[in-house]
């Protein structure tokens, strides 16, 4: 394995990538990037640990690095068997990532070298560094907390160790939350919690019972994160429990007048619909039986029809059709121009995922391929080319520039047909009376009629 005793240093290689990659993912694969909570980052050189809830992959570690506006590089720690190579695990290092074992992931010399990750994440902190670490070892397939693993606590205190106990670490809990996990031009919304440092209680415990310190203090952190980030806790309905807060988020937000389009807004709302259906799981069992079978009737509903539930109970017009079909062929030029400038880099990422069976890689690989390698390669393509038929540096330069502005337009688009043609289907299926749609929309009406009920909101 190679070394990684100076990852904490300062790489100014590092640094003008990063900034290349900040622009890139605030502000070009992510429509939004909104932070809450910025004012509890310590300043930079006060040791800081940072946890997480982990559920998509590369995306939530560019998160957590593109957080900081203060020029710090933080290292990561992550699950040591994507190091076994030697040349992976040379990428990694320059992007300060470091590994650390679980029993699954190797033999056990592989779960040895944890103790010389620790003395260095220790070192680290104790040097004024950044770590971050996702404390759940692994992303999560959903909008849930898993349990904490050992390896977090471990590190933690063992730096305090090494600094006698006197290092007043700061551990910074995150909570990262996503519109969408897998496609391009998403919200991405990032909280910061207030930091906390670890009690003298906790601190002696330790110096005597280091297992039971670990247990404590990872039940603390989890406490901490769970009160901040969307928990759906039981896998039995989490469906229900996700389409409901998507039926239902816009709707209360309105109701409480706050944005229906602002993600920190949503996220709220999010929760207060999770919260109240746990509570009606346990104050109304019978409600919440038939409100899970509605929502789960209405769930196979949409499959069948192949629709959204935004388009339920909508109104739709042919007048209201007819504009759209005229602003989607009046702009036509528009998106095909985008289109044939754009198409080849967003069919590359294409390609790669379907090698690819864990989804929550999806938007890592959008990501990667497309920012890192097929756009610039692309763009540059382009410029060699129409620098060479026309002569003129200045002609490439500017085709380049549309295209790369003509692709937001040729992603939106696609978006807008996408729900042109459901509107269109709605409405044939609401003009030949399909009882299906009759049922949906009736379900819908019976489904906001109990959580309201509940809620008290009518």
């Amino acid at each position: 394995m190679i070394s990684f005793d100076n990852i904490n240093k300062f790489d100014r290689r590092y640094d003008l990538y990063n900034h290349y990659l900040r622009f890139t993912h605030n502000y070009f694969y992510y429509k939004k990037f909104y932070v809450v909570g910025r004012e509890n980052i310590p300043p930079r050189g006060v040791p800081t640990f940072v946890i997480s809830n982990h559920q998509n992959a590369l995306m939530d570690a560019l998160a957590i690095l593109y957080l900081f506006d203060d020029n710090r590089q933080p290292v990561f720690i992550a699950r040591g068997d994507i190091f076994k190579r030697d040349f992976v695990a040379r990428i990694l290092r320059f992007l300060k990532i470091m590994p650390t074992f679980r029993t699954r992931d190797g033999n056990r010399s592989d779960i040895r070298s944890n103790h010389d990750t620790f003395d260095l994440a220790g070192r680290i902190l104790g040097e004024g560094g950044t770590l971050a670490m996702f404390p759940e070892a692994g992303h999560q397939h959903g909008r849930y907390l898993s349990s904490f693993k050992k390896g977090y606590p471990r590190i933690a205190f063992r730096a305090e160790e090494l600094a006698d106990f006197k290092l007043g670490l700061q551990i910074l809990p995150l909570n990262i939350h996503y519109s969408d996990y897998y496609n391009f031009r998403g919200k991405l919304l990032v909280t910061v919690g207030k930091p906390f440092q670890i009690d003298e209680e906790l601190l002696e415990l330790y110096r005597h019972e280091p297992n039971k310190a670990y247990l404590e203090l990872n039940e603390k952190s989890r406490a901490i994160i769970k009160q901040m980030t969307l928990d759906i806790e039981d896998p039995e309905y989490y469906d229900e429990y996700d389409q409901l807060r998507l039926m239902l988020d816009k709707p209360m937000a309105s109701l409480h007048r706050k944005k229906v389009d602002y993600l920190p807004d949503l996220f709220q709302e999010d929760k207060k619909i999770i919260d109240n259906l746990d509570k009606m799981r346990t104050d109304q069992p019978d409600s919440f039986s038939t409100l899970m079978g509605k929502t789960a009737e209405y769930i196979k509903g949409l499959r069948q029809l192949k629709l959204r539930d935004w388009i339920i109970n909508k109104k739709v017009t042919v007048w209201s059709l007819f504009v759209k079909a005229l602003c989607l062929l009046v702009t036509f030029p528009i998106f095909l121009f985008g289109f044939i400038n754009n198409i080849l880099p967003f069919q590359f990422s294409k390609l790669l995922k379907r090698k690819v069976q864990d989804r929550q890689f999806y938007s890592s690989l959008n990501y990667a391929s497309g920012v890192i390698l097929a756009f610039p390669l692309m763009y540059i393509i382009l410029l060699a080319v129409v620098w060479g038929i026309t002569g003129h540096f200045w002609m490439g330069l500017l085709y380049v520039l549309l295209s790369f502005a003509t692709l937001f337009y040729f992603y939106a688009y696609k978006i807008y047909c996408i729900k042109f043609w459901a509107s269109c289907r709605y409405m044939n299926f609401h003009n030949t009376k399909n009882a299906t749609l009759t049922h949906l929309r009736e379900l819908k009406k019976e489904i906001m009629g109990i959580y309201m009920d509940f809620c008290d909101l009518k």
